[in-house]
């Protein structure tokens, strides 16, 4: 990620996670977003930790990839955690032009993506790239937008 820091702590068991440079960009990145990006990435509680709609500690469960007439669309549903969200998230996004997933599993007592940590949207020629950290690995998505629903 460019701004976003998610760093392993060196006892292996946790994570040092710094959205401030982000969220200092995200101002002046907001304008060249497209919309749905643009208000998912700038939502009040996307990054504050105790809100019941951060993106910290969900869990990718499904992820759909189709061609729709011509136009390939992805739909993530990430599931809750049961002690901080009230629901789960789902992320569409429209006119997909890459995905690509990387998985660690260092010591193989973790699932291969894990938990969620945080994420960045950021302006991309095609519309915009929204790369997700996970504490087993990562996820980026290039697409035109995207549309985010919680419940």
């Amino acid at each position: 990620m460019k701004y976003v820091r998610v760093e392993s702590l060196q006892d292996r068991y946790g994570y040092h996670l710094d959205p401030q440079n982000y969220l200092q960009a995200l101002p002046q990145l907001s304008d060249s977003l497209p919309p749905g990006a643009a208000a998912f990435a700038a939502h009040p509680e996307h990054y504050d930790f105790r809100a019941a709609r951060c993106v910290k500690d969900l869990e990718l469960s499904q992820a759909t990839l189709a061609d729709d007439q011509g136009e390939i669309t992805l739909e993530f549903s990430l599931i809750p955690n049961e002690w901080k969200h009230e629901g789960g998230l789902r992320i569409r996004y429209s006119d997909v032009q890459s995905f690509r997933v990387d998985t660690q599993d260092p010591d193989g007592m973790l699932p291969r993506l894990g938990a969620l940590q945080l994420d960045e949207v950021l302006p991309h020629p095609s519309g915009m790239s929204h790369e997700i950290s996970f504490t087993c690995g990562s996820v980026l998505v290039v697409a035109a937008d995207l549309a985010a629903t919680w419940g």
